[in-house]
């Protein structure tokens, strides 16, 4: 019983080993290879991420009158979660 606690503490010892050993390799990979992206890309970016924003504010500001129910009209449209009569 003691020679298989023992070997399962090896093999978690080696797994362990072989784990940070990975993470190093990910780690310099991603050093190696990681760069900055061109200033055109975030300007672009930028630019994109403010015109959205403002694309959202005008369509909230822009609202059609909303307190009407749909069963106010004179036609009968079967919109409304509830008729009003």
């Amino acid at each position: 019983m003691l020679e298989s606690i023992a070997l399962a503490k090896a093999i978690e010892l080696q797994n362990r080993a072989r784990e940070q050993q990975w993470r190093r390799k990910e780690d310099l990979f991603y050093l190696v290879h990681a760069r900055e992206p061109l200033p055109f890309f975030l300007w672009l970016g930028r630019i994109f991420a403010s015109m959205r924003g403002l694309n959202r504010t005008i369509k909230k500001a822009d609202r059609p009158e909303t307190s009407r129910s749909a069963r106010d009209s004179s036609d009968c449209r079967d919109q409304a979660a509830c008729s009003r009569i």
